[in-house]
């Protein structure tokens, strides 16, 4: 699965810290500078990553702002850590 290895090293690195998409997209990409057709491709892999880590329970989502849709951030540990 293509960033899982970048996703999985930067999360486990910090448990229990949460991160945005777009810090774990520009921590899978290098931060280098991407097109909009890269960054929607890179966003998808990842979102595969942490849905999948989500749900063998290494990963937790929590929306940052609630009632926002978009506005998710994502943990390393047990959902009832936080």
């Amino acid at each position: 699965m293509k960033y899982a290895s970048e996703t999985i090293n930067l999360m486990a690195a910090f448990p229990g810290r949460e991160f945005k998409m777009i810090e774990l997209v520009r921590n899978a990409t290098g931060a280098r500078e991407l097109t909009v057709r890269e960054r929607s491709a890179a966003r998808q892999g990842v979102l595969r990553v942490v849905k999948t880590l989500e749900e063998m329970g290494q990963v937790c989502c929590r929306p940052s702002r609630p009632g926002v849709r978009n506005a998710v951030t994502y943990f390393w540990g047990k959902c009832d850590m936080q």
